[in-house]
């Protein structure tokens, strides 16, 4: 029996999409090489039904959209003024119903004393009644609530970082056991040639709600074991291999000449997820280093593939290999 249990802005799947305003959310600083919008779709219609918990909620093929509030409208939080920042505290009123950007909660943020805590909608699908919220405070303390219904439970997810990239969800049977479950894109971090996401899937369909995270060390060990890299003297190529798939690179249109024999191929530092329908994939991006290269490598491919979900482990299959679009 199936277990029951969300990045409606950032990349990773084209989740059922977090809606609720006219403006987009803003992009980090640091260029992404798909696109700065991980998770979300249109929302199918509602279904004809009061229950707090939607059994099979129909995601879309739509294309990703990203919408937050109007950046003049302020953000408020319903919870009491001496909210201690417990979750278990809460009630069905103190939760916000007003959809916040990753700049207005981010400035919400800034503006907590050490010992206050914050809650803001972060992240929704309506026509599921389904909400996402974000918490901070008191300290650093940080995580997200899942509320359908009248029903909810907190996750120790990262939501809020310096790029103000909130998270996105959709619902798709991603086990292909015919229970929907709920799939989480949260933002971990950026910087030079790097944006990291993180990819949770809620199982809903039993008394507890389930939340398996894709540890980065396993998906890391995945594309680490099936990359691999060879180099032709007489054409000066590389070849890069994962399962059946390959892509062949030129040193010197790399800007690197004559460094191909010293070259190898590893995992990047971007990484984002998405959905389509039921299916979940990844995009992994693929490095070149060599010495005399920068200590990072060059961003060289990427390596797409299809996240296989069982229930309650990740996989990789169907690798695929795509040039940046930048």
């Amino acid at each position: 029996m199936k277990k029951f249990i969300t990045l409606c802005a950032a990349c990773l799947l084209t989740l059922s999409g977090c809606t609720g305003g006219e403006t987009a959310t803003p992009s980090p600083e640091t260029a992404q090489p798909v696109s700065p919008t991980p998770l979300a779709v249109e929302s199918p219609a509602p279904a004809d039904t009061d229950a707090p918990a939607v059994t099979t909620p129909l995601p879309t093929d739509s294309q990703p959209v990203e919408t937050s509030p109007a950046e003049t409208a302020p953000v408020t939080t319903a919870v009491p003024l001496d909210w201690d920042g417990d979750p278990d505290s809460l009630t069905l009123d103190d939760f916000p119903t007003q959809l916040s950007s990753g700049t207005q909660v981010a400035d919400a943020v800034a503006a907590l004393g050490p010992e206050e805590a914050g809650l803001y909608l972060v992240c929704q699908l309506p026509d599921y009644d389904t909400w996402l919220y974000g918490y901070v405070g008191p300290g650093d303390a940080q995580g997200l609530i899942l509320r359908v219904g009248a029903r909810w439970q907190d996750y120790d997810l990262t939501f809020l970082t310096p790029q103000s990239l909130l998270p996105a969800m959709a619902y798709g049977d991603y086990d292909g056991d015919g229970d929907q479950e709920l799939a989480i894109v949260n933002f971990l971090g950026s910087g030079t040639n790097v944006s990291v996401w993180g990819l949770s899937v809620v199982d809903l369909s039993g008394g507890a709600w389930e939340l398996f995270q894709f540890d980065p060390a396993d998906y890391n060990a995945i594309v680490e074991l099936s990359l691999s890299s060879t180099y032709d003297p007489e054409a000066d190529l590389i070849t890069l291999q994962a399962g059946d798939a390959s892509l062949q690179l030129s040193p010197a249109e790399l800007g690197y000449p004559g460094l191909g024999p010293e070259m190898e191929a590893s995992l990047g530092h971007w990484i984002f997820f998405t959905t389509n329908g039921d299916a979940i994939e990844a995009s992994f991006g693929i490095s070149l280093w060599a010495e005399g290269m920068p200590a990072e490598g060059v961003h060289a491919a990427m390596l797409n593939a299809n996240v296989v979900y069982t229930g309650s482990a990740f996989g990789l299959g169907d690798f695929s290999f795509t040039l940046p679009e930048f």
